[in-house]
């Protein structure tokens, strides 16, 4: 019977522990849970964000707009979206607030990124309209990214309190027109290409931005002989010498031109606004008809 009590006594204390185990589990502290508001101030340089022609067009400046809105990264998570509210009296500044539904892993000194103007970095399906409040080149292709630092994170509020932004350019805007012989062209579509191969079409995140390469096609909503506009990254970093890029444009007509434009080494990089507007181009031998998938 000593025995049996002994034995009882030690279950007792197994169970006794076990229990205080599952308290302290049970006493642990809870993961952040969403959603979280973020509000933060944000700048720009001359260089950056959306777009404006000034001076007779040949300058683009940069400004903030009611309503645009800011992916929010923590590495390559998407924690939500922030909205721009433009400053009354200097446009190349922000507030930028919204709420994040995914917070894990947000503490102190946590870095987030930021990325204007949408979640998916692409610059396929350009349409070659010029710069302005309704414009796709604006609305979709003007990236810039920025990095904030957590300083507080508030689980009572639920607010989450960063360094102010300051938002870098992540490309070049181009213009282009097109002459045959003196003759501006009336254009239904045109492909770019570069000598490097260096032309970003697409980014994603996998431990770091990595880029996918290729040619950009413009589309105009009609055939034009305006200039085109062209939001263009590209990661050639040989400056000692010039990029050439070639271009095959279908006229009004279907038939196809063929021409090319060197890119000075001083011209490469990002947050510049590149004017090429008289770039000659021969017509082709090649027969076309109706609309064309090109293929290089």
């Amino acid at each position: 019977m000593k025995t049996k009590g002994w034995i009882f006594l030690a279950l007792a204390a197994v169970a006794a522990c076990q229990k205080a185990e599952d308290d302290f589990v049970a006493e642990k502290p809870k993961a952040l849970e969403g959603p979280y508001t973020l509000t933060l101030e944000a700048t720009k340089g001359e260089d950056t964000k959306a777009l404006k022609l000034i001076n007779s067009g040949s300058t683009l400046t940069a400004l903030w707009r009611d309503g645009e809105t800011v992916a929010v990264y923590q590495g390559g998570t998407y924690l939500g979206q922030l909205v721009a509210t433009a400053d009354d009296t200097d446009e190349t500044k922000a507030t930028l607030s919204g709420t994040l539904e995914s917070v894990a892993g947000v503490a102190n000194n946590a870095v987030l990124t930021l990325l204007f103007p949408r979640k998916d970095w692409d610059y396929t399906g350009q349409n070659g309209g010029a710069p302005n409040v309704v414009s796709k080149i604006d609305r979709l292709y003007d990236y810039a990214t920025a990095n904030v630092t957590v300083a507080s994170v508030d689980t009572g509020n639920k607010t989450i309190t960063t360094t102010s932004a300051a938002f870098e350019n992540q490309q070049s805007i181009y213009r282009f027109g097109f002459k045959v012989n003196d003759t501006p062209l009336l254009v239904k579509e045109f492909t770019v290409s570069s000598n490097h191969n260096k032309l970003v079409t697409s980014r994603s995140y996998s431990g770091g931005w990595t880029s996918t390469y290729g040619n950009l096609t413009v589309t105009p909503d009609i055939a034009v002989s305006d200039l085109l506009y062209l939001s263009v990254r590209n990661e050639n970093d040989n400056t000692s010498e010039a990029d050439k890029f070639s271009f095959f444009v279908i006229g009004y007509n279907n038939a196809l031109y063929l021409g090319e434009k060197d890119i000075p080494g001083d011209k490469l990089g990002n947050g510049k606004f590149i004017s090429a507007q008289n770039i000659a181009v021969t017509k082709s031998n090649l027969a076309q008809s109706g609309t064309a998938t090109v293929v290089w």
